[in-house]
């Protein structure tokens, strides 16, 4: 039996962990404006305590950069505030952000981020 559940993945530089099993799938991301939060909405098998894992989301905004390591799992836009939020995950054997420091760092610029509508994107002059 699966269940789908809703965590809200907060801002910040530390990232959010949440405890899920191992099959886990991301199956949405959004902003919810009442909210004024990034939910991803996550469907796993029941949760028992013995099977759970550790995994680790941190949100990204355009321009910001997050080590190579960290796997892009989807974007959520504020229709209102006009801003994109990116959601990332932390590789599973870092449970420190900050032991990553020595890798390779990208940045993730607005002109190419996924799902982003064309009216947000930037006009070339």
């Amino acid at each position: 039996m699966k269940v789908t559940n809703t965590y809200l993945i907060c801002y910040g530089k530390e990232p959010t962990a949440l405890k899920l099993m191992p099959d886990f799938r991301v199956v949405l991301c959004e902003y919810l404006v009442g909210a004024q939060g990034v939910y991803l909405w996550i469907e796993q098998s029941l949760v028992t305590s013995r099977e759970a894992v550790n995994r680790s989301f941190i949100i990204a905004r355009p321009g910001k950069s997050v080590p190579e390591s960290y796997q892009y799992v989807d974007s959520a836009i504020d229709p209102f505030g006009s801003r994109a939020h990116h959601v990332f995950q932390l590789p599973a054997q870092a449970a420190d952000p900050h032991s990553l420091s020595k890798g390779k760092w990208r940045v993730f610029p607005m002109a190419q981020s996924p799902r982003l509508p064309e009216y947000h994107r930037p006009v070339a002059p």
